[in-house]
């Protein structure tokens, strides 16, 4: 069977090819509050390490089962945070 142009290089792409980011490979340890959704229990969340203005560490977390989303503060007891607590906003 003759190969179309273009499979070659693609077949180098996958050889090559770099390992995802950070969304999907872990690093570090997981943070308190941040082990299962706390809307429906799935475990396997999409988290996302930032800091927030003001300079708090905060992990991002989103579930792909139902869409439930929270911040939790690196240092934190697990709870998450209110919306206060992750934007900027001054009232002004």
């Amino acid at each position: 069977m003759a190969r179309r142009r273009g499979d070659a290089a693609r077949a180098r792409a996958a050889q090559n090819a770099e390992p995802l980011g950070s969304l999907s490979q872990a690093s570090g340890p997981v943070i308190p509050g941040t082990e299962a959704c706390q809307r429906c229990g799935e475990r396997d969340l999409t988290r996302i390490r930032m800091t927030l203005v003001g300079g708090r560490l905060a992990v991002f977390v989103s579930c792909p089962s139902c869409e439930q989303t929270n911040w939790f503060a690196v240092d934190g007891d697990g709870s998450p945070l209110g919306r206060g607590d992750i934007g900027g906003d001054t009232g002004g």
